[in-house]
């Protein structure tokens, strides 16, 4: 998941994306020098190196790999789901010997911000800041770990030339599954960023420096933008690379990101009509439709929302309840997705029925399937007396009299997901479920949610989503097996691991389709994570910009910043 926030992904990631927004009260002639990004309320930018840690899965915001783009990947994944060479560092993959050696040509065009080339040495140290990221006990452990076969299908990565590099796989494996999964998480590495010969001292350095913009390691970019000023917890300035060789070059001198203390302050910004696009609480939509010289947009992302179930024997409450596919079963027909959708979203939201979103279209939703599960309290409160549960005082005991009761941890200061859930708690109310609401800081809600160690503390969250960045072929591989990067909840299932190791493999369209498909339908069947409605990203925007709407990728669940731009005459 583009962890990004916006999203980019996880990227698991919040509620909303960070939205582009400019600062210009007044219309001009031509663009004005400075965009100015509001992020959502409470939401900080951070973490800037190239590589993303599992401890910042949920919670990047912006900085070195989203946001502005400092860090380009290799690839360039379009908004149809392919990989859009033009766009990329790669100019193209060459694939040998069975579907297991991936040669990538990359384009000699490219430079980093300091005039001196990007070289496959640069994506072959990523490679091995990957490599030891994603071993056991990590300095560093490593957000994607699992996904796109790293690092166990990777049997070598070696440079061929200044812009060639060679991948070889262990077995054979789908060239579809490996570019857009793991090829796709290559970022070359400035060689600013080598600082030791030993990996675990270098993923020790790399977390020293980390949420530090202002460190000189990050002079040196190749994205169209490279930070210049902040000040924590308050604004965020890039500044346009004048060295950018890609096609679309920044049409702003400067991007500030504003950190925003609440939707308020937000919307009191809009209304004196200091930003250009802002990110849009859906308890304040129906006054922003009345914003002068703004218009609201409403954009949908590839990825899922979920209430995430701690399934470990410690769980605070419930112990290992969740483990139990019939409880889970019971509360996801506790879910009523209608509901949530109008109450929490006003209709701007999508029912999931499994990890692969209905909408945006894409190629890999399965059509035939059907909810197995729908909204049917009175069935979920049968399954569970079917299951020895009764009814003691309006709430559910077993024979061990254990109350079916747990708090439902989410963050605080969104409208959208508090009402969210206030509706799951009415809902499993009328299942004999008792829920204690739970509402603290994101950053506390990522710290719980994210160290097995605090597993005793928490028993489900909701309000957090998975956007499908970098594993663009929405296979589950680093969600749904043991050793999954965003796997806290700590489910584990062996034919869950088969099916998903399975959508990896080599074969024939037909039957690649049909292992992905074997994988979707028991991920739906089995609940790895109750689904929940996907909101849409909603975004004012000031009458004037441009792209914000057209340039938006839904794969990526970005509009590239610099091909945002202001309509002259405005």
């Amino acid at each position: 998941m583009k962890l990004s926030v916006l999203q980019g992904g996880l990227a698991a990631a919040l509620l909303l994306g960070a939205a582009a927004c400019g600062a210009t009260p007044t219309a001009a002639p031509s663009a004005p020098p400075v965009l100015t990004i509001a992020l959502n309320p409470q939401t900080p930018l951070n973490w800037w190196p190239p590589l993303v840690p599992s401890a910042n899965c949920g919670t990047i915001s912006g900085g070195g790999i989203s946001g502005p783009d400092m860090y380009l990947s290799l690839l360039w994944i379009s908004r149809t789901d392919t990989i859009e060479y033009g766009r990329s560092i790669a100019s193209s993959i060459t694939v040998t010997n069975h579907d297991q050696t991936y040669t990538i040509h990359m384009n000699p065009k490219w430079h980093w911000s300091n005039g001196t080339p990007v070289t496959a040495s640069n994506v072959a140290y990523d490679w091995q800041l990957m490599k030891a990221a994603s071993a056991a006990n990590s300095a560093l452990p490593y957000c994607f770990a699992g996904e796109g076969g790293v690092p166990a299908d990777w049997k070598s990565v070696v440079v061929k030339g200044p812009h060639t590099l060679v991948v070889t796989t262990t077995t054979p494996v789908n060239p579809v599954w490996f570019e857009h999964n793991g090829l796709s998480q290559l970022v070359p590495v400035p060689p600013v960023w080598k600082h030791s010969r030993n990996m675990r001292a270098e993923l020790q350095w790399i977390a020293r420096v980390a949420n530090q913009p202002s460190n000189p390691v990050y002079r040196v970019y190749d994205g169209p933008y490279g930070i210049t000023q902040s000040a924590h917890d308050a604004y965020w300035t890039f500044s346009a690379n004048p060295h950018y060789d890609g096609a679309h070059p920044p049409q702003f001198k400067k991007v500030t990101y504003l950190y925003e203390g609440s939707a308020a302050s937000t919307f009191a910004a809009l209304r004196r009509g200091t930003v250009d696009i802002a990110p849009l609480s859906f308890s304040l939509y129906h006054s922003a439709k009345q914003l002068s010289g703004y218009h609201v947009l409403s954009q949908r992302l590839f990825g899922y929302f979920f209430a995430l179930v701690n399934l470990r024997s410690n769980a605070n409450s419930v112990g290992g309840l969740f483990s139990h596919l019939y409880i889970r079963q019971a509360l996801q027909m506790g879910i009523n997705q209608a509901a949530i959708i109008q109450g929490a979203y006003h209709g701007f939201a999508t029912p999931s029925l499994g990890p692969v979103p209905v909408h945006p279209t894409n190629v890999f939703y399965d059509t035939a399937l059907k909810n197995p599960y729908p909204y049917n309290p009175t069935r979920g409160l049968a399954l569970l007396e079917q299951h020895g549960w009764h009814l003691k005082s309006g709430v559910l005991v077993n024979a061990a009299g254990q109350r079916l009761a747990f708090p439902l941890l989410y963050q605080s200061g969104s409208t959208s997901v508090a009402n969210e859930a206030q509706l799951l708690k009415a809902g499993w109310a009328r299942e004999g479920v008792d829920v204690t609401l739970d509402p603290q800081s994101i950053t506390s809600v990522s710290n719980l949610i994210g160290s097995p160690a605090e597993s005793p503390h928490w028993a489900m969250q909701v309000g957090f989503k998975w956007s499908y960045e970098p594993d663009y072929y929405p296979s589950g591989g680093g969600l749904f097996t043991p050793t999954a990067g965003f796997n806290p909840g700590g489910y584990a299932n062996s034919h869950m691991t088969r099916l998903i190791r399975a959508t990896y493999a080599a074969g024939t369209p037909k039957q690649v389709a049909a292992r992905f498909n074997a994988y979707q339908q028991y991920a739906v069947q089995q609940l790895p994570v109750l689904w929940v409605p996907t909101p849409d990203i909603m975004t004012v925007v000031k009458d004037g910009v441009t792209g914000a709407k057209s340039q938006y990728n839904a794969i990526v669940g970005e509009t590239p910043v610099n091909r945002i731009g202001f309509a002259a005459g405005s």
